[in-house]
């Protein structure tokens, strides 16, 4: 009898970036869809971005004579070794005569919850953490300063410790994102530190006026966002953001660009338009995966691993992208760790944090019902973490699985002995191409 066949993908991002490793039947025909990727970065080649910035001068320079500063990053939702480049912002700073005492590390979180102590030391380093003060940006804080509105109407409410700030930087990364295309640069400031009314608007009716567009950022010949244009001229949520930002005098961004594990593989340093755009051009290339025809066309199931975006699981949705590809309407397996457990998003829920917490229904005691699976069109997630209430409102119709071979052995009933599977290692970072030239096997 032949033995099953293994696949081991990253999985627990935040929570020990561990291997999660995958068994098939023997007879399966398996296909690892990993992106391009690209190497990790060496301090040496982190340095080097900070010497040579993208349209500004370096941080010491640009920041000298500034009295204050506000360092943005995001939360644990995202991917973002932080901790790795704030070493060299902070350098920078103090070369520049900040003052350490008024530097603030904000947790740009948007409607995210704050971060706990413990969690605030993994996103910007223990060191940072001890020497500097931190705090996690409130969307619903009745302490923002009021910017007035943009010209569409959108009215502006930013964190206060940000606001007073005298130089502003933003420490992020450049993940693909459905409303911006790309996420980074801007979006720290909207929505990462604005309220809930400049929040609302940005999710409401901004989207209504385009949507960013992967597939149209052109790398080669200076295009920006590749913003979709509807009725001759709409903007995209990444005008909003960059428009607010620009108001509020964000000086500088810091924007990595993420290996298949989790390592920076580039980073962006400079202008919060020009550095995020050759960011994203580098990410367009570094994540992009090419999908065969031949498997597009023959796949039975589909495995979608969120890594890297698998510590919150309401970045699910990033995860689920190759379904759309596939022609066959193959079964589809979600692996998100969640390592997080809930699904918090405050715009949605429409209440601060702790009185959600208030609330909530007791998940723990919510009974798991036994998941049998049925037609194709069924999401099947499997995941460690993801409280049951919590997954039945976010996830209805869908089933849960707590581990992975319950539901290979239901899957084993379904598909044929020589079943055709497509693996995707980071589906929520892989920006999918159409591949016509290449068969399955070459």
């Amino acid at each position: 009898m032949n033995s099953p066949q293994t696949v081991t993908v990253p999985s627990h991002s935040w929570f020990g970036d561990t291997d999660f490793r995958l068994t098939f039947p023997a007879g399966w025909d398996i296909h690892v869809c990993g992106c391009e990727d690209a190497p990790a970065l060496s301090s040496a080649q982190i340095a080097a971005a900070f010497d040579s910035p993208i349209g500004t001068p370096r941080i010491r320079d640009a920041a000298r004579g500034r009295a204050s500063a506000a360092i943005i990053v995001d939360d644990l939702g995202r991917p973002t070794p932080a901790a790795e480049m704030l070493p060299y912002v902070l350098e920078e700073l103090a070369a520049a005569g900040v003052p350490k005492a008024e530097t603030v590390i904000v947790i740009g979180g948007g409607t995210h919850r704050p971060l706990t102590e413990e969690e605030v030391v993994k996103k910007v380093g223990a060191e940072a953490a001890a020497n500097y003060a931190t705090t996690s940006h409130d969307f619903m804080a009745g302490d923002l300063v009021a910017y007035g509105s943009l010209e569409d109407g959108t009215p502006i409410y930013i964190n206060r410790v940000v606001a007073e700030a005298e130089f502003k930087i933003c420490v992020g990364g450049i993940y693909p994102h459905p409303s911006v295309g790309f996420g980074g640069g801007a979006k720290l400031i909207v929505p990462g530190v604005a309220g809930f009314a400049t929040i609302f608007h940005f999710h409401s009716f901004s989207a209504r006026r385009g949507q960013g567009n992967i597939e149209r950022l052109k790398p080669d010949d200076g295009e920006e966002s590749g913003a979709t244009l509807i009725d001759g001229g709409v903007r995209d949520h990444r005008d909003v953001a960059e428009e607010v930002a620009g108001r509020i005098g964000l000086d500088m961004i810091v924007n990595c660009v993420l290996t298949s594990r989790r390592q920076i593989a580039g980073l962006f340093v400079g202008d919060m338009v020009e550095a995020h755009r050759e960011g994203a051009r580098f990410a367009q290339r570094t994540y992009g995966t090419a999908i065969p025809r031949r498997l597009r066309q023959e796949a039975d199931l589909l495995v979608c691993n969120a890594y890297p975006l698998d510590a919150d699981p309401i970045q699910g949705s990033k995860a689920l992208w190759p379904r759309q590809y596939f022609e066959r309407e193959p079964y589809t397996v979600m692996l998100n760790a969640a390592s997080d457990g809930i699904s918090y998003h405050g715009l949605h829920q429409q209440l601060p944090w702790p009185q959600y917490l208030k609330r909530r229904v007791a998940a723990d005691a919510t009974p798991e019902p036994a998941a049998t699976i049925g037609g194709r069109e069924t999401l099947l997630v499997v995941s460690e973490h993801f409280l049951a209430a919590e997954f039945a409102m976010k996830h209805k119709g869908d089933l849960l699985f707590r581990n992975w071979q319950t539901v290979i052995d239901q899957l084993a009933d379904k598909l044929p002995a020589d079943a055709t599977v497509a693996v995707f290692p980071n589906t929520s970072i892989q920006i999918l191409k159409r591949e016509e030239a290449v068969a399955v096997g070459a």
